[in-house]
Protein backbone atom coordinates (compact mmCIF):
# COMPACT_ATOMS: atom_id res chain seq x y z
CA UNK A 1 0.00 0.00 0.00
CA UNK A 2 2.81 2.39 0.94
CA UNK A 3 4.62 1.71 -2.38
CA UNK A 4 1.47 2.54 -4.37
CA UNK A 5 1.02 5.76 -2.44
CA UNK A 6 4.69 6.68 -2.96
CA UNK A 7 4.46 6.06 -6.73
CA UNK A 8 1.25 8.12 -7.03
CA UNK A 9 2.79 10.89 -4.93
CA UNK A 10 5.95 10.98 -7.08
CA UNK A 11 3.82 11.01 -10.23
CA UNK A 12 1.74 13.90 -8.84
CA UNK A 13 4.83 15.91 -7.91
CA UNK A 14 6.31 15.23 -11.35
CA UNK A 15 3.18 16.44 -13.15
CA UNK A 16 2.97 19.53 -10.94
CA UNK A 17 6.66 20.34 -11.50
CA UNK A 18 6.32 19.86 -15.24
CA UNK A 19 3.25 22.12 -15.29
CA UNK A 20 4.88 24.85 -13.21
CA UNK A 21 7.87 25.20 -15.47
CA UNK A 22 5.94 25.50 -18.71
CA UNK A 23 5.99 28.98 -20.18
CA UNK A 24 2.67 30.67 -20.68
CA UNK A 25 2.32 32.48 -23.99
CA UNK A 26 -0.41 35.09 -24.24
CA UNK A 27 -1.18 37.59 -26.95
CA UNK A 28 -0.72 40.62 -24.69
CA UNK A 29 0.84 43.86 -25.85
CA UNK A 30 1.73 46.94 -23.86
CA UNK A 31 -0.73 49.65 -24.84
CA UNK A 32 0.53 53.14 -25.70
CA UNK A 33 -1.37 54.40 -22.63
CA UNK A 34 0.62 52.05 -20.42
CA UNK A 35 -2.07 49.41 -19.94
CA UNK A 36 -2.14 45.88 -21.22
CA UNK A 37 -4.35 45.03 -24.17
CA UNK A 38 -4.74 42.15 -26.57
CA UNK A 39 -3.24 42.17 -30.02
CA UNK A 40 -6.47 41.39 -31.87
CA UNK A 41 -9.70 43.29 -31.39
CA UNK A 42 -12.03 41.54 -28.98
CA UNK A 43 -15.79 41.25 -28.99
CA UNK A 44 -17.18 42.70 -25.75
CA UNK A 45 -20.83 42.57 -24.72
CA UNK A 46 -22.04 45.05 -22.12
CA UNK A 47 -25.32 43.92 -20.61
CA UNK A 48 -27.69 46.39 -18.94
CA UNK A 49 -30.51 44.90 -16.89
CA UNK A 50 -31.74 47.83 -14.80
CA UNK A 51 -34.25 50.48 -15.79
CA UNK A 52 -32.73 53.90 -16.49
CA UNK A 53 -35.76 55.46 -14.77
CA UNK A 54 -34.94 53.79 -11.44
CA UNK A 55 -31.14 53.61 -11.79
CA UNK A 56 -29.92 56.26 -14.25
CA UNK A 57 -26.34 56.11 -12.98
CA UNK A 58 -26.02 52.43 -13.92
CA UNK A 59 -27.43 53.13 -17.41
CA UNK A 60 -25.04 56.06 -17.87
CA UNK A 61 -22.11 53.96 -16.72
CA UNK A 62 -22.97 51.09 -19.09
CA UNK A 63 -23.29 53.43 -22.08
CA UNK A 64 -20.12 55.34 -21.10
CA UNK A 65 -18.17 52.08 -20.80
CA UNK A 66 -19.50 50.94 -24.17
CA UNK A 67 -18.61 54.26 -25.74
CA UNK A 68 -15.11 54.43 -24.28
CA UNK A 69 -14.28 50.83 -25.23
CA UNK A 70 -15.69 51.07 -28.74
CA UNK A 71 -12.52 52.62 -30.15
CA UNK A 72 -10.32 49.63 -29.36
CA UNK A 73 -12.71 46.64 -29.29
CA UNK A 74 -15.97 45.56 -30.91
CA UNK A 75 -18.65 46.51 -28.39
CA UNK A 76 -22.29 45.48 -28.31
CA UNK A 77 -24.67 46.93 -25.74
CA UNK A 78 -27.21 44.22 -24.83
CA UNK A 79 -30.27 45.53 -22.97
CA UNK A 80 -32.40 42.98 -21.11
CA UNK A 81 -35.11 42.89 -18.43
CA UNK A 82 -35.94 46.48 -17.37
CA UNK A 83 -32.88 47.73 -19.25
CA UNK A 84 -34.83 47.49 -22.52
CA UNK A 85 -36.27 50.92 -21.73
CA UNK A 86 -32.89 52.27 -22.87
CA UNK A 87 -34.19 51.58 -26.39
CA UNK A 88 -37.23 53.82 -25.77
CA UNK A 89 -36.65 57.42 -26.86
CA UNK A 90 -39.25 58.78 -24.45
CA UNK A 91 -37.28 57.32 -21.52
CA UNK A 92 -33.70 58.21 -22.44
CA UNK A 93 -34.53 61.70 -23.68
CA UNK A 94 -35.65 62.78 -20.21
CA UNK A 95 -33.77 65.91 -19.15
CA UNK A 96 -33.16 64.53 -15.67
CA UNK A 97 -30.68 61.91 -16.95
CA UNK A 98 -27.23 63.47 -16.90
CA UNK A 99 -24.10 61.37 -17.31
CA UNK A 100 -20.70 62.24 -15.90
CA UNK A 101 -18.34 61.04 -18.62
CA UNK A 102 -14.67 61.54 -19.50
CA UNK A 103 -16.00 63.99 -22.10
CA UNK A 104 -17.87 66.07 -19.53
CA UNK A 105 -21.44 66.02 -18.32
CA UNK A 106 -23.88 65.14 -21.10
CA UNK A 107 -27.40 63.77 -21.28
CA UNK A 108 -28.06 60.05 -21.47
CA UNK A 109 -29.52 60.36 -24.97
CA UNK A 110 -26.44 62.28 -26.20
CA UNK A 111 -24.21 59.61 -24.69
CA UNK A 112 -26.24 56.80 -26.28
CA UNK A 113 -26.36 58.50 -29.68
CA UNK A 114 -22.59 59.12 -29.55
CA UNK A 115 -22.05 55.41 -28.84
CA UNK A 116 -24.41 54.23 -31.58
CA UNK A 117 -23.19 56.89 -34.03
CA UNK A 118 -25.88 55.90 -36.51
CA UNK A 119 -25.14 52.17 -36.22
CA UNK A 120 -28.06 50.54 -34.39
CA UNK A 121 -26.35 47.14 -34.74
CA UNK A 122 -24.18 48.13 -31.76
CA UNK A 123 -27.17 47.67 -29.44
CA UNK A 124 -29.25 44.50 -29.23
CA UNK A 125 -32.61 44.55 -27.45
CA UNK A 126 -33.87 41.38 -25.78
CA UNK A 127 -37.02 40.53 -27.79
CA UNK A 128 -38.77 38.69 -24.94
CA UNK A 129 -38.16 41.51 -22.46
CA UNK A 130 -39.16 44.17 -25.00
CA UNK A 131 -42.37 42.40 -25.97
CA UNK A 132 -43.44 41.93 -22.34
CA UNK A 133 -43.01 45.67 -21.69
CA UNK A 134 -43.83 47.32 -25.02
CA UNK A 135 -45.88 44.79 -26.99
CA UNK A 136 -45.57 45.02 -30.77
CA UNK A 137 -44.01 48.50 -30.72
CA UNK A 138 -40.54 48.71 -32.31
CA UNK A 139 -37.60 50.11 -30.31
CA UNK A 140 -36.28 53.58 -31.14
CA UNK A 141 -32.66 52.47 -30.65
CA UNK A 142 -30.92 49.18 -31.30
CA UNK A 143 -31.99 46.07 -33.16
CA UNK A 144 -34.71 43.69 -32.09
CA UNK A 145 -33.85 40.11 -33.08
CA UNK A 146 -36.65 38.53 -35.06
CA UNK A 147 -38.09 41.92 -36.06
CA UNK A 148 -35.30 44.31 -37.09
CA UNK A 149 -32.45 41.75 -37.13
CA UNK A 150 -31.85 38.05 -37.70
CA UNK A 151 -33.54 35.86 -35.08
CA UNK A 152 -30.16 34.34 -34.18
CA UNK A 153 -28.52 37.70 -33.31
CA UNK A 154 -28.44 37.05 -29.55
CA UNK A 155 -26.91 33.60 -29.85
CA UNK A 156 -24.26 34.81 -32.27
CA UNK A 157 -23.49 37.83 -30.09
CA UNK A 158 -23.09 35.73 -26.92
CA UNK A 159 -21.12 32.92 -28.55
CA UNK A 160 -18.75 35.35 -30.30
CA UNK A 161 -18.16 37.42 -27.13
CA UNK A 162 -14.71 37.34 -25.60
CA UNK A 163 -15.96 39.22 -22.53
CA UNK A 164 -19.38 40.02 -21.07
CA UNK A 165 -19.66 42.94 -18.65
CA UNK A 166 -22.84 43.08 -16.60
CA UNK A 167 -24.50 46.28 -15.34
Amino acid sequence: MFNKFRKVFILGVGIATFGLFQSVNADWLIDSDGGISVGDAQDVVISLQSNPMSDPERACLAVTFARSLSGSVNVTLFVTLDGVSLADDSVVSSRRFKCDTPWGEISLIENLEAFLDGNNDNMVVCPICWKSRYGDEKPDFGVLPGVTAAPTAIGKMMLDADKILDF
